[in-house]
């Protein structure tokens, strides 16, 4: 009887190696092969580890560091794994022997009418059980493939908010710092309007100027205020985004700010991969690609649930029982297979094995569109930064040539060889092509940090390439 036990419990285990789950490879997406657009080359070029330091601003670099301490976004993504690490030691224990114990103790006392005296039992009983649920179709393995691939998902989530992160502070930052620049050269055309206006005062009291063009004056010089205010107020509104990023108290941030002048002029970094290369390069793909194995690991559950299931189960017991002080004692024990054959069960089951085929099918569409979203972010990030560095070049000599013109105009002007209109024509101008030096600085670095953001940061996937089959199986 025993050997009949022992040949069927091996035949048993022998049947856990038939899974009916099929491997999954990662897909294979089809990328160009090289960038359309001329890759950027000017300046000093680096690596993109460490990037921010090669502003060689320590204002930036505080505010980052703040802003990386303080997160409650980055705080949710660490949750999340937390989540994800107690869902795989769940998947784990499936695959484990499950072990109970039972103990209890009863005292109870009956009778005692008529000619019965009174009489007491007492019962004492421990019983151990265990259960094991043998993976004869790969059902615990797939669940436990599920569970490590949504842990993988949510680390990668996490360098992915801190990427986020990094390039919103940053950005804030250069707005700040830009906005600041356009403060001051507004500042100055409020100055210079404002001495117009006082030079055409005193001419129109000595009778060398018409009324109307102190008029004039004064109209621009409130145009000029009210135009800085508006700049001064949006330069309050970043101020506000950054103590937000960072939590650091208004008033120390704004002396932190008061250090930096003019707009920061960040490094190149080396940007000849190949689109294929972003598949490793940028964590929302991977974490798209690990969204995908999951998804293909479910599959294999909702698969295997179609098949039987067998569980082992075994329990030993011991039992005291003392009536009138008399002690009786027992043992118990049991062993045997438990099989569960999925008959009929209107369908449902494999309902949800169609359902999770098409939410793997779902997410193969969904990281095929990414990667072409991210082949086009990066493309359009290199056709922004062409167009800025040029345009901010072009931009500062138009700059110089409309102040060399002003200047001159405004000689003529003090000399009664130009009237107020003009002067003033010539100076709004100016004053435009200023902030428009300003703008295109600003742009150029924005398109650095969007370029940054859309290559994937600094974070590179460090699965080894033989972990990455060429295509994907559902």
């Amino acid at each position: 009887m025993h050997k009949l036990n022992l040949v069927g419990l091996i035949c048993c285990l022998s049947l856990s190696s038939c899974s009916v789950i099929e491997p999954y490879l990662r897909p294979t997406i089809a990328t160009p092969d090289s960038w359309q657009t001329p890759l950027p080359h000017a300046g000093q070029i680096g690596a993109m580890q460490a990037w921010w330091g090669q502003f060689n601003d320590p204002v930036l670099t505080q505010l980052q560091a703040q802003a990386q301490q303080n997160s409650p976004s980055l705080e949710m993504a660490l949750a999340s794994i937390r989540v994800a690490r107690a869902n795989v030691l769940s998947a784990r224990a499936q695959g484990i022997p499950d072990f109970s114990s039972t103990t209890s103790a009863t005292r109870s006392k009956g009778g005692g009418g008529g000619a019965f005296p009174a009489s007491t039992i007492e019962i004492d009983a421990i019983s151990l059980d265990a259960s094991w649920e043998l993976d004869l179709f790969g059902k615990v393995k797939a669940a436990k493939q599920a569970a490590k691939a949504q842990l993988e998902s949510k680390k990668i989530a996490w360098h992915d908010a801190r990427i986020s992160l990094a390039a919103e502070v940053a950005t804030n930052y250069v707005n700040y710092r830009a906005c600041l620049a356009s403060v001051a050269a507004l500042k100055q055309a409020l100055d210079s309007r404002a001495e117009t206006a006082r030079l055409t005062r005193i001419s129109a009291k000595a009778g060398f100027t018409a009324p109307a063009d102190v008029a004039l004056s004064e109209a621009a010089t409130r145009a000029s205020e009210s135009t800085l205010d508006g700049q001064q107020a949006e330069c309050d509104g970043l101020v506000k985004s950054l103590v937000a990023l960072t939590n650091q108290p208004e008033p120390a941030l704004r002396t932190m700010l008061g250090k930096a002048q003019g707009v920061p002029n960040p490094a190149g970094f080396d940007v000849r991969s190949l689109p294929a290369q972003l598949l490793s390069r940028r964590p929302d793909l991977a974490i798209d690609e690990r969204n995908l194995a999951e998804a293909s690991a479910n599959v294999g559950v909702a698969k295997a649930q179609l098949y039987p299931s067998l569980t082992l189960t075994g329990s030993i017991g011991y039992r005291r029982t003392t009536f009138n002080n008399v002690v009786t004692r027992s043992d118990s024990w049991s062993y045997g297979p438990s099989l569960k054959l999925p008959i009929f069960d209107g369908g449902s089951l494999r309902a949800n094995l169609a359902e999770a085929r098409a939410n793997f099918d779902s997410l193969y569409a969904t990281y095929q569109q990414d990667v072409r979203n991210a082949v086009k972010e990066v493309e359009q990030a290199l056709v922004n930064l062409d167009s800025a560095t040029r345009r901010a070049q072009t931009e500062a000599a138009s700059a110089e040539q409309f102040a060399q013109y002003f200047k001159a105009a405004e000689l003529n002007w003090k000399s009664g060889g130009l009237d107020l209109l003009s002067l003033e024509d010539a100076r709004r101008q100016k004053i435009n092509a200023e902030l428009n030096v300003i703008t295109q600085q600003k742009n150029r670095v924005l398109q650095w940090i969007a370029l940054y953001k859309a290559f994937g940061g600094d974070w590179q996937d460090t699965r080894k390439p033989t972990d990455l089959p060429a295509k994907a199986s559902k």
